[in-house]
């Protein structure tokens, strides 16, 4: 047969069928091609254990030092992950969530800050991490330090901001028991390579502000 005669069939309707066998492609009754997602859209990551989360529930100070825009080295932090040196993977973020509990948030809003060096402190500052997305285990690569008051990240590079997050904030007082949660689905365009790291920062500390943050990424192997 010619390539002049070759045709490509489908079927109206909902199909059926069972594993291994084959089907019709899917049209629609004007002959459109329907397609549809099959999972989730981070399933399969996820269910092979390569998405992981960690949160800092709430801050027991105001926004720390080390996380505030052009931080210098080894700064004070609350928040942070990195990507130890010779890991043989690269960490993609997913999502980031920032929960505003109670003060009076800075002018403008929060931004998305790189460390050109990893930090060379123990893997986590306060708790073992247990941030697999599949059943809680803590088999990931990544350095994390969460600290409600704030710990030096030391070995980290003076912070370089990447963008800005985004999520909408304005100077203003936040109530106690209303608070603020906003979640930035990043989709993976920020990439931390092999010994070096990422913060969330803020052009200031704000009045006595407590927040908590989560963040959501995927290893890849190189």
């Amino acid at each position: 047969m010619s390539e002049e005669n070759i045709r490509i069939q489908g079927r109206a309707g909902v199909n059926y069928g069972t594993d291994g066998t084959a089907m019709d492609i899917r049209l629609g009754r004007t002959g459109a091609l329907i397609t549809g997602s099959g999972q989730p859209r981070y399933y399969e990551m996820a269910a092979r254990g390569n998405i992981f989360s960690l949160t800092l529930e709430a801050g027991s100070t105001a926004i720390s030092a080390g996380n505030i825009i052009n931080a210098a080295a080894a700064a004070s932090t609350q928040f942070a992950i990195w990507n130890p040196s010779g890991s043989g993977k690269n960490i993609a973020l997913l999502k980031f969530g920032v929960m505003v509990i109670s003060g009076t948030s800075p002018v403008s809003g929060i931004m998305h800050s790189f460390t050109a060096t990893a930090p060379t402190i123990a893997t986590s500052v306060v708790d073992p991490i247990v941030c697999n997305n599949v059943g809680l285990s803590a088999s990931c690569i990544a350095g994390a330090l969460t600290h409600a008051s704030g710990a030096a990240l030391t070995g980290s590079s003076a912070l370089k901001t990447i963008r800005s997050a985004h999520l909408a904030f304005s100077a203003g007082t936040f109530a106690a028991l209303g608070g603020y949660n906003a979640l930035e689905d990043m989709g993976g365009d920020i990439v931390l390579p092999p010994n070096t790291g990422w913060v969330p920062t803020w052009q200031a500390a704000g009045t006595s502000m407590l927040v908590g943050y989560s963040i959501t990424w995927a290893e890849i192997p190189v």
